[in-house]
């Protein structure tokens, strides 16, 4: 019972010696607060939107020939390696194994002319600190059409204009702070146009 009365005063101390003009700053971060997603639930990015139109004309990532690794990455259609907390993929780009101080990039192709690019990313709870995955036009060293941070065990949609490229570079880079990752996810990558 006194470690609670000596909690109460504390927390009454600590309010009034907050001056006047910054209570209402802090009532008002607060309320905030409960309105930001738990982290560990899918976002969507706030620019993602649904396509505008229902009929698409689509190239999956499927095949080798849509598809190089840089470095760390594998093609792949198996169900283990494509299940996540945000979904299970029926095909996707992950992880060849445990990574750790490493890249996990790759390069995926079109063969015709397709303005936009969907995928889902997931990176394990286990990763230690945020991720940012760069998306490149034509080359690792391309124009950067988009930058997306992840944190850990999250899911999210990504959904960008290609520019007219035919080839895009996907990256990230495990840093020391990262750790070890166990599973890396772009899920269902595809190119798209609306008809």
């Amino acid at each position: 019972m006194k470690k609670m009365a000596l909690a109460l005063v504390i927390l009454l101390l600590t309010c009034a010696c907050v001056p006047p003009q910054y209570q209402g700053t802090i009532t008002a971060a607060n309320d905030a607060r409960k309105y930001l997603p738990s982290g560990r639930e899918v976002r969507e990015e706030p620019e993602y939107q649904q396509p505008m139109c229902t009929r698409l004309n689509s190239l999956p990532v499927k095949k080798r020939q849509l598809y190089e690794d840089y470095y760390g990455t594998m093609l792949t259609t198996d169900k283990s390696w494509l299940r996540t907390p945000g979904g299970n993929y029926s095909w996707g780009i992950a992880n060849t194994g445990r990574l750790s101080m490493a890249y996990f990039a790759a390069y995926v192709k079109s063969t015709g002319k397709y303005a936009r690019f969907k995928t889902s990313i997931y990176i394990d709870r286990g990763i230690k600190a945020d991720m940012v995955f760069t998306f490149r036009a034509g080359s690792r060293d391309g124009e950067v059409l988009k930058n997306l941070t992840i944190r850990p065990g999250e899911t999210r949609k990504v959904d960008i204009e290609t520019g007219g490229a035919k080839k895009l570079f996907i990256f990230t880079e495990l840093r020391i702070n990262h750790d070890t990752a166990e599973k890396i996810v772009i899920g269902e990558p595809e190119f798209y146009n609306c008809r």
